[in-house]
């Protein structure tokens, strides 16, 4: 496999295997990631998921292959909200979190050429 450089995972959103799971003040709600960057997260939106736009929340990213178990729990707003899909935004991490999560992506990741639906770019 080949690993981007950090310098394009930190410009980019980034096809990873995975789920999110959502925390808000009225239940939760689960569905696979899109895609991941270290800044948030675009998800299909789950049934039955209503919370507005600029909503504070908890999230949890489950991602990567599942032997690996990598897990992260980070602070987000809704950022944006359609009838398929929702994007959240992460609220800013410790520096050590960022990097964690810059590795991550870079090992296991795939950058996206533009829309959700390009195909992914090795370098």
């Amino acid at each position: 496999m080949v690993q981007m450089a950090q310098t394009d995972v930190r410009r980019s959103r980034v096809r990873m295997d995975g789920e999110a799971i959502i925390r808000g003040p009225e239940g939760d709600w689960r569905a696979p990631l899109h895609d991941l960057s270290i800044t948030g997260l675009h998800m299909r939106r789950p049934p039955g998921f209503a919370l507005p736009v600029g909503q504070a929340l908890e999230v949890e990213v489950r991602c990567g292959p599942p032997e690996a178990e990598i897990d992260f729990l980070l602070m987000a707003r809704v950022a944006r909200i359609d009838a398929s899909t929702v994007g959240l935004r992460f609220a800013p991490m410790p520096g050590r979190m960022v990097r964690t999560l810059e590795r991550v992506l870079s090992h296991y990741g795939t950058l996206r050429t533009g829309s959700p639906d390009d195909p992914v770019v090795r370098p």
